[in-house]
């Protein structure tokens, strides 16, 4: 190779880099936009976790984490009765995650914590997720609480990991 070849392809070699590193970063944003939807339809679920009916919207992974986190079993049972409500998410590599913070989206359109672990970074392991459906209320009841909600599972940098819809009470 002789050295204007050379020079040639050190010089784009970053460049393509940070061109792919936006190409993330836009997909990235776009998930996270997407997730703002409101909430419509839910992945059905028993007790047990196992999958009845798949949302194919729900418990996506987000672009940065697709190689490192995975949702274990999807939010369970859902819909709920009263029951806890848990969520089994998989950290696939030391370092990938930093940080838990679970939200949903209230009637008045404000994010509220329902679930934290500040672990950082989280040990490559499955972490359980696990929430009262009535923390989904606005006054701390079941009956203020049933209905459809979204729910967002962030890092402390608050980058979008996944989320999904819970149904909290039947039809």
């Amino acid at each position: 190779m002789n050295l204007k070849s050379r020079f040639i392809l050190l010089t784009l070699l970053p460049l393509a880099g940070i061109l792919l590193s936006c190409d993330d970063a836009d997909d990235q944003r776009e998930f996270e936009q997407q997730a703002m939807n409101s909430p419509s339809g839910y992945t059905e679920t028993d007790a047990s976790g196992n999958v009845i009916n798949e949302d194919p919207d729900d418990w996506q992974i987000g672009p940065m984490f697709s190689t490192t986190v995975d949702v274990q079993d999807p939010a369970f049972p859902n819909p709920t009765t009263g029951d806890d409500v848990t969520i089994n998410l998989l950290v696939m590599s030391h370092d990938a995650v930093h940080g838990l913070y679970v939200y949903h989206r209230d009637d008045r359109g404000y994010f509220r914590n329902i679930y934290r672990d500040d672990t950082s970074p989280l040990p490559p392991t499955i972490h359980q997720i696990r929430f009262d459906p009535t923390d989904l209320s606005v006054d701390g009841t079941f009956d203020t609480a049933r209905g459809l909600h979204r729910i967002f599972i962030y890092d402390y940098n608050d980058n979008l990991i996944t989320y999904g819809d819970v149904k909290v009470g039947e039809d």
